[in-house]
């Protein structure tokens, strides 16, 4: 069985790929550069400024970017359609 998620880039992997500076993606998406950190971290973020991050990225490079094609997206636990941080890592 092939591990589906491990073919799937990261939030971090697709600044470094099309060599766009996480500043450029917080300021089209409206976000605060510390949101964008976090979720380029692997941390704990709420589903609209993933969303906003990723449509801002899709934007940018001409490509889609969403929740279901990029890894390592965690999701506070009031969103209850995305994955959850692995355990023992504690919500912000």
């Amino acid at each position: 069985m092939i591990d589906m998620i491990s073919e799937k880039p990261t939030f971090k992997e697709l600044l470094r790929k099309h060599k766009i500076a996480l500043g450029a993606v917080a300021a089209q998406a409206g976000v605060e550069i510390s949101r964008a950190y976090t979720m380029e971290q692997g941390g704990v973020i709420h589903g609209v400024y993933a969303d906003a991050l990723l449509a801002a990225l899709s934007h940018l490079t001409g490509q889609n970017y969403t929740r279901d094609n990029v890894a390592g997206i965690y999701l506070h636990n009031e969103y209850h359609d995305g994955p959850y941080p692995p355990l023992g890592i504690k919500l912000r």
